[in-house]
Protein backbone atom coordinates (compact mmCIF):
# COMPACT_ATOMS: atom_id res chain seq x y z
CA UNK A 1 0.00 0.00 0.00
CA UNK A 2 1.37 3.47 -0.82
CA UNK A 3 2.41 5.93 1.89
CA UNK A 4 0.22 8.35 3.44
CA UNK A 5 0.46 11.63 2.10
CA UNK A 6 2.70 14.00 4.09
CA UNK A 7 3.25 10.89 6.56
CA UNK A 8 7.45 11.09 7.29
CA UNK A 9 9.18 7.75 7.63
CA UNK A 10 10.94 6.55 10.67
CA UNK A 11 11.16 7.58 15.02
CA UNK A 12 9.20 5.75 17.26
CA UNK A 13 5.87 5.66 17.93
CA UNK A 14 4.75 5.33 21.34
CA UNK A 15 2.08 3.57 23.03
CA UNK A 16 0.86 4.13 26.84
CA UNK A 17 -1.39 1.61 27.65
CA UNK A 18 -2.66 0.60 31.50
CA UNK A 19 -1.99 -3.79 31.53
CA UNK A 20 -0.83 -6.60 29.75
CA UNK A 21 -2.61 -7.75 26.79
CA UNK A 22 -4.52 -10.13 27.39
CA UNK A 23 -2.40 -12.44 24.89
CA UNK A 24 -0.38 -12.04 22.00
CA UNK A 25 -1.40 -15.27 20.54
CA UNK A 26 -3.05 -14.32 17.02
CA UNK A 27 -5.91 -17.27 17.95
CA UNK A 28 -6.55 -16.38 21.62
CA UNK A 29 -7.05 -13.01 20.97
CA UNK A 30 -10.13 -11.68 21.84
CA UNK A 31 -9.81 -8.22 24.04
CA UNK A 32 -10.17 -5.42 21.58
CA UNK A 33 -6.87 -3.78 22.33
CA UNK A 34 -5.11 -7.04 21.47
CA UNK A 35 -6.73 -6.83 18.35
CA UNK A 36 -5.17 -3.94 17.49
CA UNK A 37 -1.85 -4.04 18.40
CA UNK A 38 -2.51 -7.24 16.28
CA UNK A 39 -3.14 -5.32 13.02
CA UNK A 40 0.69 -4.84 13.49
CA UNK A 41 1.86 -8.15 13.67
CA UNK A 42 -0.65 -10.64 12.05
CA UNK A 43 -2.43 -11.03 8.52
CA UNK A 44 -5.81 -12.43 8.61
CA UNK A 45 -7.62 -13.66 5.46
CA UNK A 46 -9.81 -10.73 5.22
CA UNK A 47 -9.47 -7.11 6.92
CA UNK A 48 -11.96 -4.26 7.15
CA UNK A 49 -10.57 -1.39 5.72
CA UNK A 50 -11.07 2.27 7.55
CA UNK A 51 -11.13 5.89 6.83
CA UNK A 52 -10.65 7.14 10.17
CA UNK A 53 -13.62 8.99 9.54
CA UNK A 54 -16.16 6.17 10.41
CA UNK A 55 -16.71 4.99 6.59
CA UNK A 56 -15.16 1.14 6.17
CA UNK A 57 -14.67 -1.64 3.61
CA UNK A 58 -14.29 -5.53 3.88
CA UNK A 59 -11.17 -6.10 1.57
CA UNK A 60 -8.84 -9.30 0.96
CA UNK A 61 -6.15 -9.27 3.50
CA UNK A 62 -3.98 -12.70 3.08
CA UNK A 63 -6.82 -13.32 0.36
CA UNK A 64 -6.73 -12.12 -2.82
CA UNK A 65 -10.32 -11.04 -2.23
CA UNK A 66 -13.04 -11.40 0.53
CA UNK A 67 -13.65 -14.97 -0.60
CA UNK A 68 -15.43 -16.38 -3.21
CA UNK A 69 -19.56 -18.36 -2.47
CA UNK A 70 -19.40 -21.45 -4.49
CA UNK A 71 -22.62 -22.28 -4.80
CA UNK A 72 -24.36 -19.20 -3.89
CA UNK A 73 -25.97 -20.38 -1.01
CA UNK A 74 -23.15 -19.67 1.82
CA UNK A 75 -22.37 -23.40 2.43
CA UNK A 76 -18.72 -23.72 0.33
CA UNK A 77 -16.37 -20.75 0.19
CA UNK A 78 -12.89 -20.40 -1.21
CA UNK A 79 -10.06 -18.42 -0.79
CA UNK A 80 -6.76 -17.36 -2.77
CA UNK A 81 -3.94 -16.34 -1.11
CA UNK A 82 -1.92 -13.34 -2.57
CA UNK A 83 1.70 -14.09 -4.16
CA UNK A 84 4.47 -13.09 -2.23
CA UNK A 85 3.02 -12.75 1.64
CA UNK A 86 6.01 -14.01 3.53
CA UNK A 87 6.69 -14.61 7.38
CA UNK A 88 9.28 -12.84 9.60
CA UNK A 89 11.67 -15.13 8.58
CA UNK A 90 11.07 -15.30 5.03
CA UNK A 91 9.28 -18.19 4.41
CA UNK A 92 6.21 -17.42 1.74
CA UNK A 93 2.85 -18.08 3.95
CA UNK A 94 0.95 -20.94 2.04
CA UNK A 95 -2.60 -22.02 2.21
CA UNK A 96 -1.53 -24.94 5.08
CA UNK A 97 0.18 -22.03 6.96
CA UNK A 98 -3.26 -20.38 7.82
CA UNK A 99 -5.18 -24.07 8.12
CA UNK A 100 -2.64 -24.47 10.41
CA UNK A 101 -3.33 -21.29 12.78
CA UNK A 102 -7.01 -22.24 12.14
CA UNK A 103 -6.76 -25.85 13.33
CA UNK A 104 -4.77 -25.16 16.65
CA UNK A 105 -7.66 -22.47 17.85
CA UNK A 106 -9.84 -25.65 18.16
CA UNK A 107 -7.09 -26.60 21.51
CA UNK A 108 -8.69 -26.72 24.50
CA UNK A 109 -5.04 -25.06 25.97
CA UNK A 110 -5.81 -22.13 23.56
CA UNK A 111 -9.51 -21.95 23.08
CA UNK A 112 -10.03 -18.76 24.74
CA UNK A 113 -10.34 -16.26 21.89
CA UNK A 114 -12.78 -15.91 18.88
CA UNK A 115 -14.86 -19.52 18.55
CA UNK A 116 -17.53 -18.41 15.56
CA UNK A 117 -15.60 -20.13 12.95
CA UNK A 118 -14.33 -23.47 15.07
CA UNK A 119 -18.26 -23.17 15.78
CA UNK A 120 -19.38 -23.60 12.38
CA UNK A 121 -16.62 -26.09 11.17
CA UNK A 122 -17.73 -28.34 14.39
CA UNK A 123 -20.83 -28.70 12.27
CA UNK A 124 -18.72 -31.03 10.05
CA UNK A 125 -17.68 -33.65 13.38
CA UNK A 126 -16.00 -33.43 16.77
CA UNK A 127 -12.12 -32.02 16.54
CA UNK A 128 -9.98 -31.36 19.14
CA UNK A 129 -6.98 -29.80 17.76
CA UNK A 130 -3.37 -30.86 16.39
CA UNK A 131 -2.10 -31.09 20.27
CA UNK A 132 -4.55 -34.06 20.89
CA UNK A 133 -3.48 -36.46 18.68
CA UNK A 134 -1.11 -34.71 16.09
CA UNK A 135 -3.96 -34.63 13.33
CA UNK A 136 -4.13 -31.07 11.44
CA UNK A 137 -7.39 -31.80 9.06
CA UNK A 138 -9.99 -29.91 10.31
CA UNK A 139 -13.58 -31.20 9.16
CA UNK A 140 -14.81 -29.26 6.21
CA UNK A 141 -11.65 -27.26 5.36
CA UNK A 142 -9.24 -28.23 2.71
CA UNK A 143 -5.67 -27.32 1.52
CA UNK A 144 -6.68 -27.58 -2.46
CA UNK A 145 -3.43 -26.09 -3.22
CA UNK A 146 -0.17 -24.18 -2.16
CA UNK A 147 -2.67 -20.79 -2.13
CA UNK A 148 -6.16 -21.94 -1.75
CA UNK A 149 -8.54 -22.97 1.15
CA UNK A 150 -11.51 -24.38 0.59
CA UNK A 151 -14.45 -23.96 3.98
CA UNK A 152 -17.32 -26.46 3.73
CA UNK A 153 -20.43 -25.98 5.78
CA UNK A 154 -23.52 -28.05 6.70
CA UNK A 155 -25.78 -24.73 7.04
CA UNK A 156 -25.05 -21.21 5.01
CA UNK A 157 -23.16 -19.02 6.92
CA UNK A 158 -23.29 -15.78 4.72
CA UNK A 159 -21.16 -13.93 7.29
CA UNK A 160 -17.75 -15.89 6.43
CA UNK A 161 -15.84 -13.19 5.10
CA UNK A 162 -16.91 -11.51 8.01
CA UNK A 163 -15.43 -13.91 10.33
CA UNK A 164 -12.51 -14.26 8.15
CA UNK A 165 -11.52 -11.10 9.81
CA UNK A 166 -10.88 -12.57 13.28
CA UNK A 167 -6.84 -13.48 14.36
CA UNK A 168 -8.10 -17.20 14.01
CA UNK A 169 -7.78 -17.02 10.73
CA UNK A 170 -4.07 -16.01 11.37
CA UNK A 171 -0.70 -18.17 10.15
CA UNK A 172 1.32 -19.99 12.09
CA UNK A 173 4.42 -21.93 11.27
CA UNK A 174 3.74 -25.18 12.43
CA UNK A 175 7.22 -25.98 13.48
CA UNK A 176 7.35 -22.55 15.38
CA UNK A 177 4.38 -23.43 17.29
CA UNK A 178 4.85 -23.80 21.18
CA UNK A 179 1.17 -24.22 22.47
CA UNK A 180 0.27 -21.92 25.27
CA UNK A 181 3.87 -20.36 25.35
CA UNK A 182 3.38 -18.68 21.37
CA UNK A 183 2.23 -15.91 22.39
CA UNK A 184 5.88 -14.61 23.86
CA UNK A 185 6.92 -14.40 20.79
CA UNK A 186 4.30 -15.17 17.94
CA UNK A 187 5.45 -15.39 14.60
CA UNK A 188 4.77 -12.32 12.77
CA UNK A 189 2.93 -12.05 8.97
CA UNK A 190 2.17 -8.17 9.67
CA UNK A 191 4.49 -4.88 8.93
CA UNK A 192 6.35 -4.94 12.24
CA UNK A 193 7.78 -8.45 14.53
CA UNK A 194 8.21 -8.58 18.02
CA UNK A 195 11.78 -7.00 19.35
CA UNK A 196 11.22 -7.20 22.97
CA UNK A 197 8.63 -8.63 24.95
CA UNK A 198 7.90 -8.05 29.15
CA UNK A 199 4.31 -8.86 29.61
CA UNK A 200 3.01 -6.06 32.07
CA UNK A 201 5.83 -3.97 31.63
CA UNK A 202 6.79 -3.74 27.73
CA UNK A 203 6.48 -3.98 23.89
CA UNK A 204 8.76 -3.20 21.06
CA UNK A 205 7.96 -4.18 17.63
CA UNK A 206 10.35 -3.53 14.90
CA UNK A 207 10.01 -3.76 11.50
CA UNK A 208 9.37 -7.05 9.67
CA UNK A 209 12.14 -6.92 6.79
CA UNK A 210 10.19 -9.15 4.53
CA UNK A 211 6.47 -7.82 4.84
CA UNK A 212 5.70 -5.87 1.09
CA UNK A 213 3.31 -2.77 0.86
CA UNK A 214 2.58 -4.08 -2.18
CA UNK A 215 0.58 -7.79 -1.08
CA UNK A 216 -0.86 -5.43 2.04
CA UNK A 217 -4.33 -3.00 1.32
CA UNK A 218 -4.37 -1.73 4.53
CA UNK A 219 -1.38 -1.38 6.63
CA UNK A 220 1.44 0.88 6.58
CA UNK A 221 4.83 0.41 8.44
CA UNK A 222 5.84 4.38 8.78
CA UNK A 223 7.98 4.50 12.30
CA UNK A 224 11.04 2.15 12.76
CA UNK A 225 9.75 0.83 16.24
CA UNK A 226 6.48 0.71 17.73
CA UNK A 227 7.04 1.03 22.02
CA UNK A 228 4.26 -0.41 24.12
CA UNK A 229 4.89 0.59 27.57
CA UNK A 230 2.40 -1.35 30.11
CA UNK A 231 1.21 -0.70 33.88
CA UNK A 232 0.10 3.11 33.17
CA UNK A 233 -2.90 3.69 34.34
CA UNK A 234 -5.51 5.88 32.21
CA UNK A 235 -5.38 9.39 33.76
CA UNK A 236 -1.66 9.35 34.07
CA UNK A 237 -1.45 8.18 30.01
CA UNK A 238 -3.40 11.22 28.98
CA UNK A 239 -1.63 13.79 31.42
CA UNK A 240 1.81 13.28 30.22
CA UNK A 241 0.69 13.16 26.51
CA UNK A 242 -1.67 16.30 27.78
CA UNK A 243 2.13 18.00 28.45
CA UNK A 244 3.47 16.82 25.02
CA UNK A 245 7.14 17.41 26.06
CA UNK A 246 9.80 14.91 25.06
CA UNK A 247 8.84 11.35 23.91
CA UNK A 248 5.65 12.06 24.97
CA UNK A 249 5.25 14.18 21.99
CA UNK A 250 5.49 11.07 20.08
CA UNK A 251 2.66 8.87 22.10
CA UNK A 252 -0.65 8.06 22.53
CA UNK A 253 -3.08 7.22 25.59
CA UNK A 254 -4.63 4.33 24.71
CA UNK A 255 -7.02 4.22 27.53
CA UNK A 256 -9.94 6.86 27.76
CA UNK A 257 -9.30 9.66 30.46
CA UNK A 258 -11.21 9.06 33.93
CA UNK A 259 -14.29 11.62 34.28
CA UNK A 260 -12.97 14.51 35.81
CA UNK A 261 -9.34 14.75 33.53
CA UNK A 262 -11.77 13.96 30.42
CA UNK A 263 -13.97 16.66 31.28
CA UNK A 264 -10.58 19.18 31.01
CA UNK A 265 -9.36 18.08 28.29
CA UNK A 266 -12.39 18.08 26.43
CA UNK A 267 -12.84 22.05 27.52
CA UNK A 268 -9.49 23.09 26.38
CA UNK A 269 -9.80 24.17 22.97
CA UNK A 270 -5.84 23.69 22.32
CA UNK A 271 -6.29 20.04 22.52
CA UNK A 272 -8.93 19.78 19.74
CA UNK A 273 -6.33 18.38 16.87
CA UNK A 274 -5.24 16.12 19.65
CA UNK A 275 -7.75 14.91 21.27
CA UNK A 276 -9.93 11.48 19.89
CA UNK A 277 -13.51 11.67 21.42
CA UNK A 278 -15.11 8.97 19.35
CA UNK A 279 -18.73 7.42 20.25
CA UNK A 280 -17.88 3.26 20.08
CA UNK A 281 -20.12 0.42 19.31
CA UNK A 282 -18.40 -0.86 22.61
CA UNK A 283 -21.53 -1.58 25.69
CA UNK A 284 -20.87 -2.58 29.62
CA UNK A 285 -23.16 -5.12 29.90
CA UNK A 286 -23.37 -7.16 33.57
CA UNK A 287 -23.51 -10.83 32.17
CA UNK A 288 -25.85 -13.61 34.26
CA UNK A 289 -24.38 -16.79 34.45
CA UNK A 290 -27.52 -18.85 33.56
CA UNK A 291 -26.39 -21.98 34.82
CA UNK A 292 -26.15 -20.46 38.19
CA UNK A 293 -28.89 -18.08 38.29
CA UNK A 294 -31.07 -20.56 36.69
CA UNK A 295 -34.59 -19.21 38.19
CA UNK A 296 -35.59 -16.88 35.73
CA UNK A 297 -36.79 -14.31 38.71
CA UNK A 298 -33.13 -13.98 40.05
CA UNK A 299 -32.11 -12.92 36.72
CA UNK A 300 -35.18 -10.62 36.32
CA UNK A 301 -34.32 -8.87 39.91
CA UNK A 302 -31.06 -8.50 39.42
CA UNK A 303 -32.14 -6.63 36.18
CA UNK A 304 -34.73 -4.31 37.88
CA UNK A 305 -32.45 -3.76 40.74
CA UNK A 306 -28.98 -2.30 38.75
CA UNK A 307 -29.55 1.97 38.27
CA UNK A 308 -27.74 1.96 34.81
CA UNK A 309 -26.86 5.43 34.92
CA UNK A 310 -25.15 4.77 38.75
CA UNK A 311 -22.69 2.25 37.03
CA UNK A 312 -22.05 5.13 34.23
CA UNK A 313 -21.71 7.97 36.31
CA UNK A 314 -19.21 6.05 38.83
CA UNK A 315 -17.42 4.55 36.37
CA UNK A 316 -16.72 6.67 33.18
CA UNK A 317 -19.03 9.73 34.01
CA UNK A 318 -22.02 11.15 32.64
CA UNK A 319 -20.69 12.81 29.58
CA UNK A 320 -18.74 9.44 28.94
CA UNK A 321 -21.64 7.25 27.98
CA UNK A 322 -25.24 6.63 27.23
CA UNK A 323 -27.24 4.45 29.07
CA UNK A 324 -28.77 1.68 27.28
CA UNK A 325 -31.21 -1.30 27.18
CA UNK A 326 -31.02 -3.34 23.72
CA UNK A 327 -28.49 -6.39 23.16
CA UNK A 328 -27.21 -4.73 19.82
CA UNK A 329 -25.37 -1.37 19.78
CA UNK A 330 -27.16 1.30 17.97
CA UNK A 331 -25.10 1.24 14.95
CA UNK A 332 -25.16 -2.90 14.33
CA UNK A 333 -27.14 -4.25 11.46
CA UNK A 334 -29.85 -5.21 13.20
CA UNK A 335 -30.61 -3.29 16.30
CA UNK A 336 -34.01 -1.73 16.99
CA UNK A 337 -35.04 0.63 19.96
CA UNK A 338 -37.58 -1.19 21.86
CA UNK A 339 -39.13 -0.28 25.81
CA UNK A 340 -36.89 -1.68 28.36
CA UNK A 341 -38.23 -4.85 29.86
CA UNK A 342 -36.96 -4.43 32.93
CA UNK A 343 -36.82 -0.77 34.11
CA UNK A 344 -35.17 0.14 37.13
CA UNK A 345 -37.70 -0.45 39.93
CA UNK A 346 -36.24 -2.16 43.45
CA UNK A 347 -39.60 -3.06 44.67
CA UNK A 348 -40.35 -5.04 41.70
CA UNK A 349 -36.94 -6.61 42.29
CA UNK A 350 -37.54 -7.44 45.54
CA UNK A 351 -40.55 -8.59 45.08
CA UNK A 352 -39.16 -11.47 42.34
CA UNK A 353 -36.72 -12.28 44.73
CA UNK A 354 -38.60 -12.86 47.84
CA UNK A 355 -40.50 -15.19 45.55
CA UNK A 356 -38.03 -17.13 44.53
CA UNK A 357 -36.43 -17.43 47.46
CA UNK A 358 -39.33 -18.42 49.24
CA UNK A 359 -39.68 -21.74 46.53
CA UNK A 360 -35.89 -22.37 47.82
CA UNK A 361 -33.26 -20.43 45.90
CA UNK A 362 -30.42 -18.46 46.92
CA UNK A 363 -30.11 -14.92 47.52
CA UNK A 364 -25.95 -15.45 47.12
CA UNK A 365 -24.18 -13.67 44.47
CA UNK A 366 -20.77 -13.81 43.48
CA UNK A 367 -19.51 -11.16 41.32
CA UNK A 368 -16.06 -11.00 39.65
CA UNK A 369 -14.32 -8.59 38.41
CA UNK A 370 -10.78 -7.80 37.14
CA UNK A 371 -8.56 -5.86 38.87
CA UNK A 372 -8.18 -2.45 39.27
CA UNK A 373 -9.96 0.28 40.61
CA UNK A 374 -11.44 0.73 37.00
CA UNK A 375 -12.92 -1.89 37.29
CA UNK A 376 -13.62 -2.50 40.89
CA UNK A 377 -16.16 1.13 40.97
CA UNK A 378 -18.89 -0.48 38.90
CA UNK A 379 -18.76 -3.77 40.68
CA UNK A 380 -19.19 -2.01 43.95
CA UNK A 381 -22.24 0.01 42.52
CA UNK A 382 -23.57 -3.40 40.81
CA UNK A 383 -23.27 -4.99 44.26
CA UNK A 384 -24.58 -2.41 46.56
CA UNK A 385 -27.69 -2.47 44.22
CA UNK A 386 -28.18 -5.72 44.89
CA UNK A 387 -27.49 -5.61 48.67
CA UNK A 388 -30.64 -3.49 49.02
CA UNK A 389 -33.11 -5.17 47.63
CA UNK A 390 -31.73 -8.40 49.86
CA UNK A 391 -29.22 -10.05 47.27
CA UNK A 392 -26.08 -10.96 49.48
CA UNK A 393 -23.03 -10.30 47.62
CA UNK A 394 -19.67 -11.04 47.76
CA UNK A 395 -16.63 -9.71 45.10
CA UNK A 396 -13.81 -11.59 43.56
CA UNK A 397 -11.45 -9.29 41.94
CA UNK A 398 -9.15 -11.65 39.53
CA UNK A 399 -5.85 -10.49 37.18
CA UNK A 400 -6.70 -9.47 33.63
CA UNK A 401 -5.33 -12.00 31.59
CA UNK A 402 -7.26 -14.36 33.84
CA UNK A 403 -10.40 -12.96 33.18
CA UNK A 404 -11.97 -14.00 30.30
CA UNK A 405 -10.46 -17.12 30.19
CA UNK A 406 -12.12 -17.83 33.78
CA UNK A 407 -15.58 -16.94 32.80
CA UNK A 408 -15.52 -18.67 29.34
CA UNK A 409 -14.80 -22.31 31.08
CA UNK A 410 -18.08 -23.65 31.80
CA UNK A 411 -19.15 -24.63 35.36
CA UNK A 412 -16.76 -21.42 37.17
CA UNK A 413 -18.13 -20.17 40.43
CA UNK A 414 -19.28 -16.99 39.53
CA UNK A 415 -22.93 -15.58 39.14
CA UNK A 416 -22.21 -12.30 37.79
CA UNK A 417 -19.29 -10.07 35.69
CA UNK A 418 -18.75 -6.99 34.15
CA UNK A 419 -18.22 -6.96 30.39
CA UNK A 420 -17.51 -4.68 27.71
CA UNK A 421 -18.31 -5.77 23.89
CA UNK A 422 -18.70 -5.01 20.63
CA UNK A 423 -19.57 -7.17 17.92
CA UNK A 424 -16.23 -9.30 15.94
CA UNK A 425 -17.70 -7.57 13.14
CA UNK A 426 -21.17 -4.86 12.56
CA UNK A 427 -23.43 -7.57 12.42
CA UNK A 428 -26.13 -8.82 14.82
CA UNK A 429 -25.03 -12.31 14.28
CA UNK A 430 -21.58 -11.71 15.70
CA UNK A 431 -23.42 -11.12 19.13
CA UNK A 432 -26.84 -12.60 19.37
CA UNK A 433 -24.70 -15.83 17.81
CA UNK A 434 -23.13 -15.89 21.25
CA UNK A 435 -26.24 -17.34 23.24
CA UNK A 436 -26.59 -20.22 21.20
CA UNK A 437 -26.72 -23.31 23.82
CA UNK A 438 -25.40 -25.92 21.28
CA UNK A 439 -22.31 -24.53 21.40
CA UNK A 440 -21.07 -24.89 24.92
CA UNK A 441 -18.18 -26.85 25.79
CA UNK A 442 -15.71 -27.26 28.49
CA UNK A 443 -14.00 -24.28 27.78
CA UNK A 444 -13.41 -21.27 25.40
CA UNK A 445 -17.13 -20.56 25.31
CA UNK A 446 -18.40 -17.32 23.73
CA UNK A 447 -21.84 -18.37 25.48
CA UNK A 448 -20.24 -17.14 28.52
CA UNK A 449 -24.13 -16.67 30.00
CA UNK A 450 -24.28 -20.70 29.37
CA UNK A 451 -28.04 -19.92 28.33
CA UNK A 452 -29.58 -23.22 26.54
CA UNK A 453 -32.70 -22.95 25.01
CA UNK A 454 -34.33 -24.74 22.28
CA UNK A 455 -36.39 -22.14 21.33
CA UNK A 456 -33.05 -19.31 21.11
CA UNK A 457 -30.63 -21.98 19.48
CA UNK A 458 -33.27 -22.61 16.43
CA UNK A 459 -33.84 -19.01 15.91
CA UNK A 460 -29.92 -18.14 15.82
CA UNK A 461 -29.68 -21.43 13.54
CA UNK A 462 -32.35 -20.04 11.27
CA UNK A 463 -31.17 -16.56 10.95
CA UNK A 464 -27.99 -17.13 10.94
CA UNK A 465 -28.10 -18.13 7.70
CA UNK A 466 -29.76 -15.51 6.01
CA UNK A 467 -27.70 -12.85 4.91
CA UNK A 468 -27.17 -9.49 7.36
CA UNK A 469 -28.93 -7.08 5.53
CA UNK A 470 -31.72 -9.01 5.12
CA UNK A 471 -32.03 -10.64 8.83
CA UNK A 472 -32.18 -7.60 10.26
CA UNK A 473 -35.36 -7.32 11.53
CA UNK A 474 -35.39 -10.91 12.39
CA UNK A 475 -32.22 -10.25 14.67
CA UNK A 476 -34.04 -7.36 16.17
CA UNK A 477 -36.87 -8.84 17.51
CA UNK A 478 -34.49 -11.97 19.02
CA UNK A 479 -33.09 -9.40 20.94
CA UNK A 480 -35.92 -8.45 22.42
CA UNK A 481 -37.27 -11.52 23.10
CA UNK A 482 -33.98 -12.56 24.64
CA UNK A 483 -33.82 -9.84 27.15
CA UNK A 484 -38.01 -9.97 27.79
CA UNK A 485 -37.98 -13.65 27.90
CA UNK A 486 -34.37 -15.34 29.41
CA UNK A 487 -32.43 -12.18 31.07
CA UNK A 488 -28.84 -13.59 30.12
CA UNK A 489 -27.23 -9.97 30.92
CA UNK A 490 -28.05 -6.51 31.62
CA UNK A 491 -27.17 -4.18 29.00
CA UNK A 492 -25.50 -0.86 30.83
CA UNK A 493 -24.09 1.68 28.85
CA UNK A 494 -22.27 2.53 26.15
CA UNK A 495 -19.09 4.61 26.30
CA UNK A 496 -17.43 7.45 24.32
CA UNK A 497 -13.56 6.78 23.64
CA UNK A 498 -12.02 10.42 25.05
CA UNK A 499 -7.99 9.95 24.83
CA UNK A 500 -5.14 12.26 23.32
CA UNK A 501 -2.60 11.86 20.88
CA UNK A 502 0.99 13.61 21.05
CA UNK A 503 1.14 16.72 18.81
CA UNK A 504 3.27 14.51 16.22
CA UNK A 505 1.39 11.30 16.00
CA UNK A 506 -0.91 11.06 12.76
CA UNK A 507 -2.80 8.42 11.08
CA UNK A 508 -4.39 7.14 14.97
CA UNK A 509 -8.03 6.60 14.68
CA UNK A 510 -10.87 5.24 17.46
CA UNK A 511 -11.91 2.35 14.91
CA UNK A 512 -16.04 2.49 14.37
CA UNK A 513 -16.36 -1.55 14.81
CA UNK A 514 -13.86 -2.13 17.74
CA UNK A 515 -13.93 1.38 19.67
CA UNK A 516 -10.23 1.47 20.68
CA UNK A 517 -7.38 3.10 18.98
CA UNK A 518 -5.71 1.20 15.86
CA UNK A 519 -2.12 2.33 14.82
CA UNK A 520 -1.77 0.90 11.05
CA UNK A 521 -1.81 3.85 9.66
CA UNK A 522 -0.07 5.99 12.13
CA UNK A 523 3.18 7.81 11.39
CA UNK A 524 5.26 10.62 13.48
CA UNK A 525 4.51 13.96 12.02
CA UNK A 526 7.62 16.41 11.18
CA UNK A 527 11.13 15.26 11.20
CA UNK A 528 10.69 12.09 13.52
CA UNK A 529 14.06 12.26 14.81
Amino acid sequence: MNAQPGAHRGGVLRILRDAAYDHLDPQRSSTLQSVAIGHLLFRTLTMFAEDGSGGRVLVGDLAETPGRDVHGDGRVWEFVLRRGVRFEDGREITAADVAYGIARSFAEEISDGPTHLQTWLRENGDYEGPYADGGVEVPGLRVLDERTLHFAFRAPHPDLPFAATLSTTAPVPRDRDEGTGYGLRPVASGPYRIEQHRPGELLVLGRNPHWDPATDPVRHDHPDQVYVEMGIEAGPQNERVRKDSGEDAFAVAENTAPQVLADELTADPSLADRLRRDPTPLIWYLAVNTARLSDLRLRKAVAHAVDKAAVRDDMVGRGQGLVVHTLLPSATVGHRDYPDPHPLDPAAARALLDAAVRDGATPELRILHREGEYFAVPARVVAKNLDRIGFRTELVEIDRPSHNAVLKTRGHGYDLALMCMAGDWPGASTLLGMFDGRTIGPSGNDNFVYLDDPEVNAAIARIGGIPAEQAAEAWADLDEQLLRDHAPMVPLFSYMHVALSGSRVGGVFTSSYLGTPVYYRAHLKGDPR
